[in-house]
């Protein structure tokens, strides 16, 4: 995606045409019509002009790293930005409006290049026990993507609402999706097998991206 392409999307996640962006930050329609169609590179004075009205990640505007908009949980620490992201309970969250509403118990400083896309796909939890031993531990951070449907998510390590209950465990699809294995890696835990009679009542939350160690 070119440098044109992203302002338009821009435009489009905040209803804007050229014209009204023209008007709002003070700088000539065809000037930014020249941006769009990559005849020229964007200068200081827009780019500026543009983060400070709408808060518009710059990086990604130029590079396409990070999210579109600049969280004011994004902290700059020398040449670099940190998303804080906030740590919240798995025990009671299950749902994407409850681990939205949830209350945070922490934050953790997560480097923006690492996490692609919008910083709010992304939620966070600390892992209880050790049924993933020895990649994932009692106590560590599990940072987490949206990830609501079966599709594409065999072999990955997955945040899973089995009766009731959040669990992290590997997936394993079988049958063309019929069937489907969540896998411990501590061998001391058996794993739950998902079939026509109790697959239904089971979902998945989202995919785990990266766990840091609690030392």
């Amino acid at each position: 995606m070119s440098l044109g392409e992203r302002l338009k999307q821009v435009l489009r996640k905040l209803e804007l045409s050229q014209i009204s962006l023209s008007k709002a930050i003070g700088i000539s329609n065809v000037v930014i019509n020249r941006y769009i169609k990559n005849k020229t590179t964007p200068d200081f004075n827009f780019l500026n002009k543009l983060a400070s009205a709408y808060n518009v990640n710059i990086n990604w505007l130029i590079n396409g790293e990070g999210s579109i908009f600049v969280s004011e949980n994004v902290k700059q620490i020398g040449d670099k930005q940190y998303y804080n992201m906030p740590v919240i309970s798995a025990v009671s969250c299950g749902s994407p409006q409850e681990i939205e509403s949830a209350e945070p118990e922490d934050f953790v400083l997560i480097d923006t290049h690492s996490l692609p896309g919008d910083f709010t796909n992304y939620f966070a939890f600390y892992a209880s026990g050790d049924s993933m031993d020895p990649y994932i531990g009692n106590g560590d951070v599990v940072i987490v993507k949206h990830h609501d449907e079966w599709k594409n998510v065999d072999d990955r390590v997955c945040i899973v609402r089995v009766n009731g209950e959040i669990t992290l465990k590997k997936v394993t699809v079988f049958s063309e999706g019929k069937e489907i294995l969540l896998s411990p890696y501590n061998k001391e835990y058996s794993p739950i097998l998902l079939n026509e009679d109790n697959i239904f009542d089971t979902r998945v939350i989202g995919i785990a991206i990266m766990a840091i160690k609690n030392l």
